[in-house]
């Protein structure tokens, strides 16, 4: 797992950056809409980055033996470090949002009959669009004594907004990129960008027909939410975000035309990413009309398993035979045990240890190819030899 989220790193990075630079940079000059689809972009190259390489299938008749020795001392491996530190950070955050989803869901009250979906909450600050999944609208209690009757409108009408563009949804998938990949601090100052880029194109849609009254009255609710706003982001969209105030009134004052010439530069970049990231994975060429240039994948890293403590005491030898792929990262992967003696007294510490091997993957062309169907056998010994050979596979 740990493998896997360090390998994608890469081009969600890059991706990132990419749309902190636009919206920082060039998006006073874009169209809002525009703006905030390109954010896309991030689970579109992170699927194109795991798209299926080629496959090698080696022949199932060699197998590759290692002794193992009386080794009964426990070692922790790096990956298995960094694994804790991030299951630790991923509980933190689910702690934190399940607490703060459950806090605002108790704290809604009666329903506002006047409006269609929306509850009045004690703890909402501003107007707020409430939930992932069948979001409601949730109300402060003063939303009636703050805003005039336009006002109230326009503030629903933005909220309706964001229920209109799917915004629960994209927030609910941000939210798990940001817990997945938290130790990268990009994945934050994006998810700041990304929640602003939300924000600038629901008020483009809702004002965008809107006469210059209705958008000075839009202006002093955007002010007046603010100065009532507690946190400087949260989990849901808010009406009013301090953070996002100013900008977001700068862009009411001088609407984007939109720069055709600079969209169409930033779309090709976007394209370019996401093609030379499904290029990557692509096979250049058949496997089978090439074989001379496949290089057999060997183990850069192997961690020795424990012997018994049992197996030591009443004198056993034996070994494991694992059926197993090697992917293009590198890691051991669908690991079966297929035959082992005795049966069932080194199994569990063999497959435990095994699972932490790295190998050097085959390539193709150059490029890191997925092997399929390779055999090792490990053998205990109480005197090993300290000899790695090649040999059949012993009878089943």
């Amino acid at each position: 797992m740990i493998d896997w989220i360090i390998a994608q790193q890469g081009v969600l990075s890059i991706a990132l950056a990419l749309l902190i630079a636009n919206e920082r940079l060039a998006a006073v000059k874009l169209n809002p809409m525009f703006t905030y689809r390109l954010w896309a972009l991030v689970p579109l190259v992170l699927i194109l980055n795991n798209l299926p390489s080629d496959v090698v299938a080696l022949a199932s008749n060699t197998i590759s033996r290692y002794v193992v020795g009386m080794n009964t001392e426990v070692t922790v491996p790096p990956s298995t470090v960094y694994f804790s530190v991030w299951v630790l950070g991923v509980c933190s955050i689910v702690l934190y949002v399940g607490l703060h989803h459950f806090t605002l869901w108790q704290s809604i009250d009666k329903q506002e009959k006047a409006f269609p979906n929306t509850h009045f909450s004690r703890k909402a600050n501003t107007p707020m669009l409430f939930g992932f999944i069948a979001p409601k609208i949730l109300l402060p209690y003063s939303f009636h004594s703050t805003f005039t009757d336009s006002q109230q409108a326009l503030v629903l009408e933005h909220e309706n907004m964001h229920l209109r563009h799917l915004d629960h949804v994209w927030n609910a998938l941000a939210l798990v990129l940001a817990t997945v990949f938290w130790f990268n601090p990009l994945v934050w100052i994006a998810l700041k960008s990304f929640r602003l880029n939300q924000e600038l194109a629901c008020d483009f849609n809702v004002l965008k027909l809107k006469s210059d009254n209705d958008k000075l009255n839009y202006a002093k609710a955007l002010v007046q939410c603010a100065e009532h706003s507690a946190t400087p982001l949260t989990l849901y969209p808010t009406f009013g975000e301090k953070t996002t105030m100013i900008k977001r009134i700068n862009a009411i004052k001088t609407p984007s035309k939109g720069n055709k010439m600079l969209a169409m530069a930033i779309t090709s970049v976007a394209i370019l990413m996401a093609a030379n990231t499904a290029l990557a994975n692509m096979p250049s060429q058949p496997v089978e009309s090439n074989k001379a240039q496949i290089n057999s994948a060997a183990p850069i890293k192997r961690v020795e398993p424990i012997y018994p403590k049992k197996a030591i005491k009443e004198n056993l030898e034996g070994f494991v035979v694992f059926k197993f792929d090697i992917s293009e990262k590198g890691a051991a992967d669908k690991i079966v045990v297929v035959k082992s003696s005795p049966k069932g007294v080194f199994d569990k510490n063999a497959l435990k240890a095994f699972k932490q091997w790295e190998f050097k993957p085959a390539t193709k062309g150059g490029k890191p190819i997925r092997q399929k169907g390779l055999l090792v056998q490990l053998d205990f010994k109480l005197a090993p030899e300290p000899i790695t050979t090649k040999n059949t596979l012993p009878p089943m």
